[in-house]
């Protein structure tokens, strides 16, 4: 057995060679591709015949050795297994969309409870949102005059202001004025004088201020000693 097994092995070597010096390399990967192609072919050919060639062997086999009754009846229960199958498959789907059903009715009763207590609420706020609406329409007349009055307030307010900033301009530009004149005009006047002058100026606005209010007071405390009308109407 060795000697042939060695002969066999000198054989292809031989052969191989013989390919290699008739072929070529090219030759031999193009065969080698093409019969790798067709390997890829018949393994796919097998494969789509498979099921049929499966199915007339086991038929064959059972035949012969149980005869045509022992298949019809291997046939019967490979079929009744299947429906089986079939038939649990579809219990199970059943049971599953059961459970669904359930759950969505469950989750549908729950939105209805909530739908209704949001209606009650919202009938509830509806009742207070009325009562407080005739309230306001009560007090309505008092808000606009408060309102009118205190547009007519903030108007004067903004108006006074105006006032106020331009005087302060016009009385900041005589300042400046004075301060240039002290050094750009001549006088008898001394430098001394007129510095103190433009001290008084400068520091009038701040001190009117006070003395306004000092006089202010003054003036409502004389006047709470005035005899006062006990009668209110005639």
């Amino acid at each position: 057995m060795s000697n042939t097994f060695n002969l066999n092995n000198f054989n292809d070597l031989m052969n191989q060679a013989n390919q290699l010096l008739t072929c070529g390399p090219s030759c031999m990967q193009q065969q080698k591709s093409q019969q790798l192609e067709q390997n890829y072919l018949d393994a796919e050919t097998n494969m789509v015949n498979a099921p049929q060639k499966l199915f007339s062997a086991k038929k064959a086999y059972i035949t012969y050795t149980q005869g045509e009754t022992g298949y019809n009846d291997y046939m019967d229960k490979d079929l009744q297994e299947k429906a089986d199958a079939i038939a649990s498959a579809y219990q199970t789907k059943f049971n599953t969309d059961v459970s669904v059903a359930k759950n969505q009715i469950n989750t549908y009763d729950g939105l209805v409870i909530n739908f209704n207590n949001v209606v009650d609420l919202y009938k509830k706020y509806k009742r207070e949102n009325n009562e407080l609406e005739k309230k306001l329409k009560a007090r309505s007349s008092d808000t606009l005059t408060n309102d009118r009055k205190t547009y007519y307030e903030d108007q004067g307010i903004s108006r006074l202001k105006t006032y106020y900033y331009f005087l302060l301009f016009v009385y900041a530009f005589i300042v400046l004025v004075f301060l240039l004149a002290i050094f750009l005009v001549k006088t008898n006047v001394k430098i001394t004088t007129r510095i103190f002058i433009l001290f008084l100026l400068i520091i009038y606005p701040f001190v009117c201020i006070w003395v306004f209010h000092l006089l202010y007071k003054l003036f409502n405390y004389i006047k709470s000693y005035d005899p006062k009308n006990v009668y209110v109407k005639l």
